[in-house]
């Protein structure tokens, strides 16, 4: 089931385990992003640039204004754990850091053409998502929790930790030693060989070792008559 949400569209008071939650879900947050992304977008959140939000069990959808004409679409998938009741706002509140996803649970796409992870729209989508907890904390129940009979996938030990290693792998410079492989070349396919005909030859290796010259002695020749001998040759050559 999908619940649709507008922002700042259901007026209540706040419910007694509601603003725990938006606040821990906000601190994930900003654990994520940079503070100039996060304070952009909780920017945008003031702004109410954030104009939807579908709820659905390991996935929130968001629609957010940016720059362009066009919004921008916002989806943030989250791992699911198995459901289990809740009787009261107490029993809600004890399981607020078992609902409340981390950083490595989470994995956000966007529309943008930014590619920080998250961007500024995805802060604005969960900081959006986290302020209609203080009324309805429910709302965490229903993106986190696998609907009722389904036994949500378990991830492997470690995959947090791999996950992150992953990222600051990519950022790492290579260690001495390590060659990348040779690229291949996109037209040596034999279908780009029957499209294109027989290749030009490769061109020649240029030497590049330093060339030596020796000194070389003028004497008394006349160094003018010399170039303007030479620019005569030329001028010849070309009419």
């Amino acid at each position: 089931m999908t619940i649709v949400v507008v922002p700042g569209q259901f007026q209540s008071a706040p419910h007694p385990a509601g603003k725990l939650a938006s606040t821990l879900l906000s601190v994930t947050v900003a654990g994520m992003a940079d503070p100039a992304r996060f304070r952009r977008g909780k920017g945008y959140v003031a702004e109410h640039a954030v104009s939807r939000l579908e709820v659905a069990p390991g996935q929130l959808v968001a629609t957010v204004a940016g720059s362009r004409e066009t919004p921008y679409q916002v989806i943030v998938t989250v791992q699911l754990i198995a459901p289990f009741t809740i009787e009261s706002a107490d029993a809600l509140r004890t399981q607020l850091t078992r609902l409340t996803p981390e950083a490595g649970d989470l994995l956000i796409s966007c529309t943008c053409p930014d590619f920080d992870d998250p961007c500024k729209h995805g802060v604005a989508a969960l900081l959006a998502f986290a302020g209609e907890l203080v009324t309805r904390p429910e709302l965490l129940v229903q993106w986190r929790c696998a609907p009722t009979g389904e036994v949500p996938e378990r991830p492997q030990v470690g995959s947090r930790a791999r996950r992150a290693s992953e990222r600051h792998l990519k950022l790492a410079p290579p260690l001495p030693g390590d060659r990348a492989p040779e690229p291949v070349s996109p037209w040596g396919s034999p279908e780009w060989v029957a499209f294109l005909g027989e290749m030009p030859p490769l061109p020649p290796d240029v030497p590049r070792e330093p060339a030596v010259i020796g000194r070389a002695v003028l004497g008394t020749i006349d160094l003018a008559t010399v170039v303007r001998s030479a620019l005569d040759e030329l001028r010849g050559d070309l009419f």
